[in-house]
């Protein structure tokens, strides 16, 4: 033991020579500034009290969080020849190729959706750096982890790493001089720590004989930062991180991958890091790379236990193309772009104490699960992220609502429909990031939708598709399941209720201030699938749809182009409510005929327009008789079988007037054509014999439509055999056939009732032989039902002189019964003028 007592004598004293890392011993310098200094002596090192300072840095590290820790042997990282461009991206930020992209940033914020495989590509960044000899420090977070789940090992931990990427150096010797000073260092502030440990080090290093300016980078990996649990620590790590390299002029560069939690999205757009960081965000990269990466990363590793079953396997083996391309994209779509969803099938079929393939059904839902569930550690993330919410019950009903609606619904407009506040929906799920995003662009829009890009509305969406199936599904979400048939009804009497404020001109349904309209339409196919039988009529949606003015919510739009679009998607489903609250409780069917009888003043107001002209008169008839006969069959577009709806009036321009939507059909929930709960009282109310709108299905009215369609008709030249398609079968004509064989005209039967349909393959309306066989086929069908006209027997003698001219023509059977109903309503016609002047 040495004594030395000097006052005002500054003295450096190099104690001994640096030796290699792994003897464990460095070298001191110690500066004394008068008064006493006692210095002791252990096994070669200086020692601070019990402990010398290297003693000090290894006991202050959290092992687990570095990257090459031997505490997990499974370490999460890209798979080959995945997430090439993003690795890329990194590495080129890193040494410095990117200065057009990242110039002058110093922080890479990767962020992304839990299980996007952020820590993997952390994991493969911080291995391909050290593969090219790159001198970096890592932290991984975890939040199970107790020894990681905090800051206050973090700069120990990157302080010892530095200090191992310099041996020999001046770095090793500051480190270590600066515990000898201060041996409380660890417990400063971060920024103290990091300026001491981390930035005042290197700068001794690189102001020996170089210029900082071209020194090597020098990396800080940051993994999982929202693992850290105290929030007020993510902040002061990254704001405490930017403020030490701010003014350093060396090349410190961090890079941080963390989910896009609320505090610290903010802490990035702070003043000290907003000039600072550039954002890659793994929830907007493109979305088929990821799918291509998925794709890849699970043809491997079905490859993998295919083999490797195969090969210890004594009985049958797994079929050649296991699992299938259809497996394979099915699961691709499952993954929304996230590994996470992909890993767990995998580790959960690679188990080798089952069958591989028994596991995979299971998975598909093909096969029952018995022990352990292919989602339980996915479930576990998802419920560990909602119990973080701020409301949980409130967030739920927002949840409810993005599951019932299927599109992008402005968070404005759902905070009007849920009665919150404005902005409530944002700070609701300021702490589910992991799941959920805002954006200024819808990522599904509804089809018809208006899109204002100037108001620039904010969007919430779920980034996992499995999130919902947790979501629905009771044995996995426990309390958090969402009970569709429970919220539908609570979500029509939302609706309504907003709806009803809504009755003005200046609301256009088509915009996204319509977008609850759908819940309505989403309630009709409810009730289709019979879901209606299992839910409860509150007294709030009774009063709610008893009280709500119909007329005033439908008139301001009669005249407007959005009116169909009104009938489709709103009183088409609330005429369905209807019915199934008078099915539930008989009582009620007060409520049904007050709202039925203000339709029908509206109905029988608007069926006034359709005797303006021939063409409108067309449409009514026809629309009354669709589906009763062959010759006026129900039209069906198979391309557009699964949407809204499909024309049956093939017409041009026919429909042009048509503000009840009686030139088109859609499918109702039963999904049978033409059978639409909206025509079908629209069909009730033509036959109401105490209609007070004049005789819609009379003589008259057949007659205007019959010359309609005889115009139309001296447009639509035939052309001669010879440009028949081929699947027309062209057979000779006999005097007893009825029609002409004519493909997908066919007889359907349902369970409501039989009808007629013609299938048809063309955009919006048939071309001009479909045409031609369908008005040949409505006029024999109307003339039996026409009355004595001088325009329709004028229209008559007209066609037969052109009928003489078209003997080789098309469906000669068609034109054979239209000459003779042409010649039956003259012999009529003659007739009954030889009575009349008799």
């Amino acid at each position: 033991m040495h004594f030395w007592t000097q006052s005002s004598v500054k003295c450096r004293i190099q104690f001994f020579t640096l030796l290699p890392r792994s003897s464990m011993i460095s070298s001191k310098q110690v500066l004394v500034t008068g008064g006493q200094f006692i210095q002791q002596h252990y096994h070669g090192h200086i020692s601070v009290g019990n402990k010398t300072p290297i003693d000090i840095l290894t006991d202050a590290v959290a092992t687990s969080a570095l990257h090459d820790s031997g505490a997990s042997f499974d370490k999460p990282k890209c798979h080959p020849r995945t997430r090439v461009k993003i690795l890329e991206d990194i590495i080129r930020w890193n040494v410095g190729e990117d200065e057009d992209a990242h110039a002058g940033k110093q922080f890479l914020w990767l962020n992304g959706a839990a299980g996007c495989g952020k820590s993997a590509i952390a994991q493969s960044t911080t291995e391909s750096c050290i593969e090219r000899g790159l001198p970096l420090a890592s932290f991984f977070f975890s939040k199970s982890d107790s020894s990681r789940n905090h800051a206050g090992s973090l700069v120990a931990t990157l302080a010892y790493q530095l200090y191992c990427a310099f041996p020999g150096t001046e770095v090793q010797t500051e480190i270590l001089s600066t515990i000898q000073q201060d041996p409380l260092i660890f417990k400063k502030t971060l920024q103290q720590q990091f300026t001491s440990l981390i930035i005042r080090p290197l700068i001794t290093h690189f102001s020996k004989g170089q210029s900082t300016q071209h020194c090597v980078p020098f990396l800080i990996v940051l993994d999982g930062l929202d693992e850290c649990t105290d929030r007020n620590a993510q902040k002061a790590i990254l704001i405490g991180l930017a403020e030490s390299v701010h003014n350093s002029n060396l090349r410190i560069l961090i890079f941080v991958a963390s989910r896009p939690e609320h505090d610290i999205k903010l802490s990035f757009s702070s003043k000290y890091l907003k000039d600072m960081h550039t954002a890659l965000s793994l929830d907007l990269e493109n979305r088929r790379d990821s799918d291509s990466d998925i794709r890849l990363y699970l043809l491997d590793r079905f490859a993998e236990i295919k083999d490797g079953f195969d090969g210890r396997t004594t009985g049958n083996k797994l079929a050649q193309d296991w699992p299938g391309d259809r497996v394979i994209k099915t699961l691709v779509q499952k993954s929304s772009g996230q590994f996470i969803y992909a890993a767990t099938v995998i580790r959960y079929v690679e188990s080798t104490r089952h069958r591989p393939d028994h596991r995979l059904d299971v998975v598909l839902d093909l096969r029952p699960v018995h022990g352990d569930h292919p989602f339980a550690e996915l479930d576990e993330l998802y419920a560990t992220i909602l119990k973080s919410a701020l409301d949980m019950k409130k967030v739920l009903h927002v949840l409810s609502l993005h599951l019932m609606v299927i599109a992008s619904i402005p968070c404005s407009v759902i905070e009007k429909l849920l009665s919150f506040d404005a902005g409530e929906v944002e700070t609701l799920f300021s702490d589910m990031g992991a799941l959920v995003q805002f954006s200024t662009e819808p990522f599904y829009s509804l089809r018809d939708l208006a899109y204002d890009p100037e108001r620039s509305p904010l969007y919430l969406r779920m980034l996992h598709a499995s999130f919902r199936e947790y979501l629905l599904d009771a044995a996995r979400s426990k309390q958090f399941q969402i009970n569709m048939d429970y919220e539908i009804m609570r979500y029509v009497t939302h609706a309504l209720q907003y709806l009803a404020s809504c009755c003005s001109g200046s609301f256009d349904p088509t915009s996204h201030a319509g977008i609850p309209i759908y819940v309505l339409e989403h309630c009709q196919y409810c009730m289709g699938r019979r879901i209606m039988c299992r839910v409860t009529m509150s007294p709030e949606l009774r009063q709610s749809v008893f009280s709500f003015q119909l007329k005033d919510f439908l008139e301001p739009h009669t005249s407007a182009l959005t009116y169909p679009y009104l009938l489709q998607f709103f009183v088409t489903p609330f005429l369905k409510l209807l019915e199934t609250i008078v099915l539930k409780d008989p009582t009620l069917s007060y409520i049904q005929n007050l709202q039925l009888g203000i339709l029908r003043a509206v109905l029988v107001q608007q069926i006034q327009q359709y005797f303006c002209n021939d063409r409108l008169a067309s449409v009514l008839v026809l629309f009354y008789h669709l589906g009763s006969h062959r010759f006026v069959p129900i039209l069906k577009n198979p391309r557009y079988s699964y949407s809204h709806s499909t024309p049956f009036y093939p017409v041009p321009n026919f429909d042009e007037g048509d503000i009840l939507s009686l030139s088109r059909i859609w499918v109702d929930s039963s999904f049978f054509l033409g059978d639409n709960v909206y025509h079908r009282y629209v069909r009730q109310l033509l036959r109401d014999p105490g209609r007070t709108t004049e005789d819609a299905l009379g003589p008259i009215m057949h007659e205007r439509a019959a010359l309609a369609l005889f115009k139309e008709l001296a447009k639509t030249v035939p052309l001669p055999p010879s440009t028949f398609r081929k699947n027309i079968n062209i057979v000779p004509v006999t005097d007893n056939e009825e029609d002409n064989a004519y493909p997908n005209l066919i007889f359907k039967s349902r369970k409501r009732g039989q009808f007629w349909q013609l299938k048809y393959f063309g955009e919006l309306m048939l071309d001009d032989e479909g045409l031609y066989f369908l008005l040949l086929g409505y006029l024999i069908f109307l003339l039996p039902r026409c009355v004595n006209s001088e325009a329709l027997v004028a229209a008559c003698e007209e066609y037969k002189m052109s009928y003489m001219d078209q003997q080789d023509g098309r469906f000669p059977v068609r034109r054979r019964l239209l000459h003779e109903e042409i010649n039956k309503y003259l012999g009529r016609v003659h007739k009954t003028n030889a009575c009349i002047t008799q």
